[in-house]
């Protein structure tokens, strides 16, 4: 139990810090005007039109931070992932009730890259690949699983 103590306090320094240096960098948001329209979603979605800086939203940091320089919430993604996986093997003891687990999350994981496919961007590109290979490997993982179940 000790191990799995030590990676999740590992697993959210990774997402505290990651998270703190997305925020920062995504607040560079506020000097471009030019992305309030394509990138303030959530500003648009919880005051309408944005005019000033007073208008943003925190989320849209994070929107910003993802979209123009992925390095952070790259690292915030796969900390947080690694987190619900670790919880997951924790709580789901049985083989069998991890492996539907697996399958469920990756599932979960394949549907950005729908909404992410087309993106022009440098992060949207790396969170359509960050999201399709761990969604991959989650359903990969919980089939051979499977597979050697039904082997044995």
């Amino acid at each position: 139990m000790t191990k799995y103590i030590i990676q999740i306090l590992l697993s959210v320094i990774f997402l505290a810090i990651s998270s703190i240096a997305s925020w920062y960098e995504g607040s560079e948001i506020l000097e471009d005007h030019w992305e309030w329209e394509n990138t303030a979603h959530f500003s648009h979605m919880f005051n309408g039109e944005v005019t000033n800086t007073n208008d943003i939203s925190q989320l849209d940091y994070f929107v910003y931070s993802a979209k123009i320089k992925p390095t952070f919430p790259f690292i915030m993604i796969i900390s947080l992932l690694y987190l619900i996986i670790l919880i997951g093997k924790i709580v789901l003891r049985n083989k069998h009730g991890f492996n539907i687990f697996l399958t469920i999350l990756g599932c979960l994981l394949l549907l950005p890259c729908l909404f992410l496919f087309n993106s022009p961007t440098t992060g949207g590109k790396v969170f359509t690949l960050t999201f399709g290979l761990t969604g991959l490997m989650c359903l990969l993982f919980s089939l051979g699983s499977y597979l050697k179940k039904l082997k044995d």
